[in-house]
């Protein structure tokens, strides 16, 4: 089996579990400049946090605007709206609405497939979805002496000297590469939405939302 099929079957780990930190403890704050400046930290973050539940609120409201109109001229248009999207009042303030297509960075669920076969129809999901591998080398492994230079003469030859050799051990060789495998949408699913689910507001919308995190839409002032 080459390196790169034995790199996309190994088993990914476990993720480590969380470290419980440490505290340092400073004085009072009335006398303490470290621990007044770590109440006044406190403080600023929570009225921080109580502006921006507060702009949420807000920017929900708009959101579901832009998004409502965003929607019917993709519909209507059957091309992406040009940007910047903005929703402005008659005194001429406005906030813009964002739409990024993220789908190269995320991988695409069983629950999001499951919701475009329901959508599409099965037949219909592969021509938007392609498998890829990440594939990189083992930096400690990679750092064994004679390693690196053996792996820029040639990658599956050299590994298989290496082993016989006794430099790397079996497993060692095997794990030299590690993949990243995911199933993404395809370049440019998202400009060709209407032409994907048909001139159909509802359907437009149901895709965009199965799309999830591949499509952030965002609302900033």
């Amino acid at each position: 089996m080459s390196l790169f099929k034995k790199a996309t079957a190994v088993k990914k780990a476990e993720p480590a579990k969380k470290a419980k930190g440490i505290a340092w403890l400073v004085g009072d704050p009335l006398q303490d400049a470290v621990a007044k400046a770590v109440k006044a930290i406190v403080g600023i973050s929570a009225e921080q946090k109580a502006l921006e539940a507060k702009m949420e609120v807000h920017k929900t409201v708009v959101k579901k605007y832009a998004h409502d109109n965003f929607v019917g001229d993709f519909t209507r248009d059957g091309v992406l709206p040009e940007t910047p999207m903005k929703v402005q009042t008659a005194d001429g303030e406005a906030v813009t609405y964002v739409v990024q297509d993220r789908s190269s960075q995320y991988k695409v669920s069983e629950e999001q497939q499951e919701a475009l076969c329901e959508l599409l129809g099965a037949d219909a999901v592969p021509d938007l979805l392609y498998t890829e591998y990440t594939f990189k080398f083992n930096r400690q492994i990679m750092a064994i002496p004679g390693v690196q230079e053996a792996i820029d003469k040639a990658l599956s030859s050299a590994v298989t000297k290496l082993v016989k050799g006794g430099e790397l051990t079996e497993e060692q060789g095997d794990s030299l590469i590690e993949a990243d495998e995911r199933t993404t949408f395809r370049p440019g699913t998202l400009d060709r939405v209407p032409q994907i689910v048909g001139s159909d507001t509802n359907r437009v919308r149901q895709f965009i939302e199965i799309m999830g995190s591949c499509c952030t839409r965002y609302v900033k002032a």
